[in-house]
């Protein structure tokens, strides 16, 4: 039952590499970084507002010491900004490595694999193999060209008779009567005819 629904252990697509260690750790600590930026940039607010604050109240001193911790604080966030800075360009680099470190073992293996097609036909049996695909094909002409009989003048007739009669079966059949438009036209005209004759 386990070995049904268990975790394979030998996958290696599973298998979290040292590469993964590492980038997982730099993204962690940046995150970590912007966290402590959002809770300075919180903190610069509110300490310059009570900086205000104590200055109407006449607590110079006081004023200035909370506007020397401000100062430390956006230092220690433009370092933080900085690092960010650092760990997304580290974090890049890992990947692109990784990507390439990828794609030379895929170009290894392809490289390999190409090798092992390669070596089961020398260049002579290459060559023999199409001379002989090309008499194979040359025979099967001559044997179609004997085996082909052209139509007699009398079966062409009747398949272009064939031809017209399927066209005539998609064209729209004519109506034989008259258009009601043109009924009612003459009908007006003989109505016409009968009251001039009338009037004379």
């Amino acid at each position: 039952m386990g070995a049904i629904f268990g975790k394979q252990k030998n996958n290696p697509q599973a298998q979290v590499t040292e590469h993964d260690k590492a980038v997982l750790q730099l993204k962690l600590q940046r995150d970590k970084m912007r966290q402590a930026i959002r809770r300075y940039e919180g903190n610069l607010a509110k300490e310059k507002e009570m900086a205000r604050e104590l200055l109407k109240q006449g607590r110079k001193d006081r004023a200035l010491l909370l506007l020397k911790r401000k100062k430390v604080q956006e230092t220690a966030m433009e370092r933080f900004v900085k690092m960010m800075d650092q760990i997304d360009q580290m974090v890049t680099d890992l990947e692109v490595a990784q990507m390439n470190s990828e794609v030379m073992d895929k170009l290894k293996q392809g490289n390999e694999a190409l090798k092992l097609a390669n070596e089961k036909f020398s260049i002579e049996e290459a060559q023999k193999i199409m001379e002989d695909t090309q008499e194979a094909a040359e025979y099967q002409e001559e044997i179609s060209k004997i085996v082909a009989t052209e139509l007699s003048p009398t079966e062409i007739a009747e398949a272009e008779d064939e031809l017209e009669a399927l066209i005539q079966e998609q064209l729209p059949s004519v109506p034989s009567h008259n258009l009601p438009e043109v009924q009612k036209q003459k009908q007006r005209e003989k109505e016409s005819k009968r009251v001039a004759l009338a009037a004379d």
